[in-house]
């Protein structure tokens, strides 16, 4: 059969495309058993033409959507926009696995798929082309003619990653993300976060299966995905987007002897300050890692640990940005601001901590309430979001929905655009000026007038 794969990324901050695992894993499992995939990406503004021109080409059997909670509005007019469809249309990912009954409310969608979607991808478009009812398989929720819901109950979690195939990059433009991203290659070697921060995805997915949640697959495993990759892209360094690289000491030790013995190219990961100390970082830095970005999120450790479900004491934040810096790596801070109950006070530690930590750069989201995440639970027990914008929903990291007197919307918006000003001030005038004309409401339009030194900016900005 024919599957076209539409990704959503509407009026989002950036200046390229991205690579997507999610369907890239669907389309590798799909093609190994014989069927045909395609993919449409719909990038920058609404548009439903090139769409329609490519379901007129392709002529697929089976529309499958993928998306996060800030593109599910998209999703859903797209979907409308084209009912009745002429062919199965089937959504999954994070947002329908949090949200399933998101189904009864989107016309003309046939499905959705709760969890992982590998092997119940497979098994719809398999019973499809047979010409089989697909009713009974397990994951998938299924609306009937008469409008009436079908809940099947989920599998287990896939135990063994290494029984799927790699990630299909062939679907996308893979050399141009590589190029876009300072000629970088992306992979993710694991599934799942060992840790329940309250704002994340992560504490709700680990209940919607069976079975263990965090997952690595085999090292040997992991670096013939590399050898593949590089010798068919041309990149100059590597970015391991696990949710925590070091999660599991026996598992990054064992991968970091043996890439270091057989890979050269340098590579950056994601971790917990709380698996960082002198010896873990030296180690990792003899291995090739290049850059680690570690999650701050709040700069108050109470906040951190009352609401956020984050217990790290700054102490230990910083002593892990110090080791990362004794041994030669680059840091990156990931940070939100309006989260519910938050203030503007203690919005300011957050500047504190990163001041005082003075990373090589610094990534500032506004908190987003994902649906069945204890957070947005709060919001809505709170009365906080303001049901006045909820047409605006998921606006993307640059606006917030919350209704919140201690902490305004006015008051979220400039501590967003100026934050990377107050951390670097001190350090480096030139960069926090800079940084605040990159966060500013101009911001996206001038990365635009200036593409040809895009990336040129980005480095310079983000430390790369």
């Amino acid at each position: 059969m024919n599957v076209l794969f539409v990704y959503t990324d509407i009026n989002v901050r950036g200046g390229a495309q991205s690579y997507q695992f999610g369907i890239g894993m669907l389309s590798a499992m799909l093609k190994r058993a014989g069927h045909a995939t395609r993919l449409h990406y719909m990038y920058g503004a609404y548009d439903l033409a090139p769409l329609r021109a490519a379901l007129a080409e392709f002529r697929p059997e089976v529309l499958a959507f993928s998306g996060v909670s800030p593109q599910y509005r998209y999703v859903k007019r797209v979907l409308e926009d084209l009912a009745p469809a002429p062919v199965f249309t089937i959504y999954g990912g994070v947002h329908p696995t949090l949200d399933p009954e998101c189904l009864a409310e989107v016309r003309g969608l046939d499905a959705v798929c709760v969890g992982e979607g590998e092997q119940p991808l497979l098994e719809l478009v398999e019973a499809l082309s047979a010409g089989r009812p697909p009713d009974g398989i397990p994951n998938l929720w299924l609306k009937q003619a008469d409008g009436r819901i079908i809940r099947n109950p989920t599998r287990p979690f896939c135990g063994r990653l290494e029984d799927l195939p790699f990630p299909d990059r062939e679907l996308f433009d893979y050399q141009a993300i590589v190029d876009s991203d300072f000629n970088t290659a992306l992979f993710m070697f694991s599934r799942g976060c060992p840790y329940n921060c309250t704002f994340c995805s992560n504490h709700a997915l680990r209940g919607k299966q069976e079975g263990p949640y965090v997952r690595f697959r085999g090292v040997d495993n992991c670096l013939a995905e590399i050898r593949a990759v590089v010798g068919r892209y041309r990149a100059d360094a590597l970015y391991f987007n696990d949710d925590c690289f070091t999660a599991h000491r026996a598992w990054w030790t064992e991968f970091c002897d043996k890439y270091q013995r057989e890979l050269k190219l340098p590579f950056d990961i994601n971790a917990r300050p709380e698996t960082l100390n002198d010896e873990s970082c030296q180690r990792l830095k003899a291995a090739g890692c290049r850059r680690i970005s570690i999650g701050i999120e709040s700069g108050s450790e109470k906040f951190r640990a009352e609401v956020l479900g984050r217990r790290q004491s700054n102490d230990r934040i910083a002593a892990a940005f110090d080791a990362c810096r004794r041994a030669g790596i680059k840091t990156k801070s990931f940070n939100i601001v309006g989260f519910p109950r938050e203030t503007p006070a203690i919005f300011q530690e957050t500047i504190t901590l990163n001041a005082r930590i003075n990373p090589d750069s610094v990534i500032i989201g506004i908190f987003e309430p994902y649906p069945g995440t204890q957070l947005a639970e709060i919001c809505r027990a709170e009365n906080l979001i303001d049901t006045a914008r909820l047409g605006e929903e998921f606006v993307g990291r640059t606006d917030t929905i919350l209704n919140m007197p201690q902490f305004t919307r006015q008051q979220i918006l400039k501590a967003y655009r100026n934050f990377a000003f107050h951390v670097y001030r001190r350090h480096s005038l030139k960069k926090a000026l800079a940084l605040r004309l990159y966060y500013s409401r101009y911001g996206e339009l001038i990365l635009k007038l200036l593409a040809p030194v895009r990336n040129l900016l980005r480095k310079f900005t983000m430390g790369v």
